[in-house]
This record gives structure tokens, C-alpha cells and sequence, in this order.
């Protein structure tokens, strides 16, 4: 059953605690293991592993033009970038340290990111939000057909990925409001941060 996208952030919040009770219960996670294995710089396949971080920002933008990400308005898609010092996980710390300037100098956003409550999310949660749209919910089959096009070149581009949420409203570990950043990053084959942002508006 699809979900409204305005709901994702808390949806995931429910799915991670779930994650989370099952790893201390000393079940192994498919997620778990799924998360692992997309660490592993190893798996990029031969040729993208000589690709430039050009080459990837330039895919990645081309795969973003015309997806938009639906809450209570739609926000399309914008390219993000920073320079990694060896850091090889996406942490909430990281994103707000790499991604603060591109978030506090969009006026659409709620800001500064360094202040704001953070919710995080897993790249399989976000891959699952766009699997199975049905007509007449929000967002539409053609809409998710593009965002999906969209994560095939993410995750060709990407390892580690993971989705953030910011947003003003809301409290620790959840997130609300109407100017909420929604983060996904990942390294490049060069091992620098990459990835796309958009905003939610949920009330």
C-alpha cells in the first residue's frame, strides 16, 4: 500500500524503530546487510569506478530534471556537493556540516540547517516510497516513474546513501514544517559527498 509522500518522514521514523528493536533482539536485518554491502566501495562496477565527479554531478542533474518531490507543494530536485577528508559514512553531522550553505542560501528553506531538528532515513525506505503508485494518490505513477529513473542513477552513481530530513518544526528524531530540507547523499567513486536535495511542506 502507497503512502502520501507528505508522511514519508514519519513513516520512516516508524520503519528505523523497527530496525532498531529487531538489531537488539540479535536478529540479523536484510536491511542491515543491505546497508553493509552498499559501504562496500567495491561493488561500483568497473566503469564507474574511473568516473569524476563531474561525470556524476552531470548525470545526476540530467536524471533530476522534471522529478519533483510532492508533499503540500512540489519542489523539484537540486545537486549538491562537498569535498570528503577520508569520512566514509553519511552521518547527520556530515550533512549538516557539507550541505548547511546550499540549504541557508535557499529561501525557500527553513534555516540555519545547523539548528535544525534532523530525522534520518534509510535508501531502501526512500526506493520503497516510489515502488508501487497507484492512480488517484499523490505522488502519481508518471511522477514516480521519473523519480525512479532518478534513484537507478543515484544508486549507479552512489554508495552509502542515505536521506535526511530538517526542518524547524517538530522535535528530536522528528521533523515538521513547511520549509523541511530533504537530503539524499552518498560518495562518488572518488569518495566525495554527492546527491540531491529538495523541500517538503508538511502541516
Amino acid at each position: 500500500m502507497f503512502f502520501p509522500t507528505r508522511r514519508i518522514a514519519s513513516l520512516s521514523l516508524v520503519a528505523l524503530s523497527l530496525s532498531f528493536a529487531a538489531l537488539s533482539g540479535g536478529c540479523a536485518s536484510e536491511t542491515a546487510s543491505a546497508d553493509a554491502a552498499d559501504e562496500n566501495e567495491a561493488d561500483f562496477a568497473q566503469e564507474i569506478k574511473s568516473k569524476t565527479d563531474a561525470q556524476v554531478k552531470a548525470e545526476i542533474e540530467a536524471a533530476a530534471v522534471g522529478a519533483n518531490y510532492t508533499s503540500e507543494s512540489d519542489y523539484g530536485f537540486k545537486f549538491v556537493s562537498a569535498k570528503l577528508n577520508g569520512e566514509t559514512s553519511m552521518t547527520q553531522a556530515l550533512v549538516r556540516a557539507k550541505v548547511a550553505s546550499f540549504v541557508d542560501a535557499d529561501p525557500d528553506t527553513d534555516k540555519p540547517l545547523a539548528t535544525l531538528y534532523a530525522q534520518s532515513g534509510t535508501w531502501a525506505e526512500w526506493k520503497r516510497n516510489y515502488a508501487n503508485c497507484v492512480p488517484d494518490q499523490s505522488p502519481e505513477p508518471a511522477d514516480c516513474a521519473i523519480i525512479n529513473k532518478m534513484n537507478d542513477v543515484l544508486a549507479k552513481n552512489l554508495r552509502g546513501i542515505k536521506v535526511f530530513y530538517f526542518g524547524r518544526e517538530g522535535s528530536r528524531g522528528h521533523v515538521d514544517g513547511v520549509g523541511v530540507s530533504v537530503i539524499i547523499v552518498g560518495r562518488t567513486p572518488s569518495g566525495n559527498l554527492a546527491g540531491l536535495r529538495t523541500i517538503a511542506i508538511w502541516t
